[in-house]
């Protein structure tokens, strides 16, 4: 397993996680009693909401869900952090009130029982620490896109480097005067450059496919243009001949070679 199928992993682990503090959290914050006072004359009247004290079983559960969240929100943090790095501040802003940068309580201000909740109405209270929570949910599960790409960068790097070295070794071989040897190189370059095509459109094709059956799949799905297709096409009848006692002439492979040197 790759160590970006591991971090795929992690982040689908991350989003079970959450499914189960949500569950927490809302069977803790129904269970708790909220206070309002009100002050002062009907000009100038005001009220002052605050929690009433929790019972040793609502302090068990809160504990559980404070630890639970804490450590939900260092994995996914460091994750955020690494590989999205511009969002770690938007998803900071959802942990806490942070003057001058938010203007809300986040989710550990409402699990802390900190300050005025501003409401009285516990369903409210709920609804507030949920939204902030599918927020930072929604930056981590956004991680999954970067490595995505990163993925498919690394695999077309890794492929461009191996087409080269192939297209490398194929002019060497023709130099060298094995000329039919240097078109089964290059076919060989030629078809795994068509299957990194299909792997960046997410096209699937089998092992054993080769240049004109995997071809065939990207001008199926839109990814080559008909004059595209017949040049591969050509190109692979030149491939087919080199597996034959005297079947491509040398300038026919010397082709098949500056061919594929353009498309990659």
């Amino acid at each position: 397993m790759s160590s970006l199928d591991i971090l795929k992993r992690k982040i689908k682990e991350l989003e079970e996680r959450a499914v189960a503090i949500e569950y927490q959290v809302t069977e803790l914050i129904e269970g708790v009693t909220l206070s309002v006072e009100g002050y002062g004359a009907s000009d100038e009247y005001y009220e002052i909401i605050s929690w009433l004290p929790l019972t040793s079983e609502q302090r068990e559960a809160r504990r559980k869900a404070l630890r639970d969240y804490e450590g939900w929100y260092s994995a996914a943090y460091q994750l955020i952090k690494d590989y999205l790095p511009e969002r770690s501040d938007d998803f900071c802003q959802y942990y806490e009130y942070q003057k001058g940068k938010s203007s809300k309580q986040g989710v550990i201000d409402y699990l802390q029982f900190k300050g005025d909740p501003g409401t009285n109405s516990n369903s409210v209270v709920i609804d507030r620490i949920l939204d902030a929570f599918e927020r930072q949910l929604n930056i981590l599960v956004s991680v999954q896109d970067v490595l995505d790409i990163k993925e498919l960068n690394l695999r077309k790097l890794i492929s461009a480097d191996v087409v080269k070295i192939e297209i490398d070794q194929a002019e060497a071989l023709f130099a060298s005067g094995f000329y039919r040897a240097a078109g089964v190189v290059a076919g060989v370059a030629l078809e795994r450059y068509l299957k990194t095509l299909c792997d960046i459109n997410k096209i699937s094709y089998s092992s054993r496919d080769t240049i004109q059956p995997v071809a065939q799949l990207l001008r199926s799905a839109g990814k080559l243009e008909i004059v595209e297709m017949n040049r591969i096409t050509y190109l692979a009848s030149i491939r087919n001949k080199c597996s034959h006692p005297d079947g491509a002439s040398n300038d026919e492979i010397k082709s098949l070679i500056d061919e594929v040197k353009k498309l990659i």
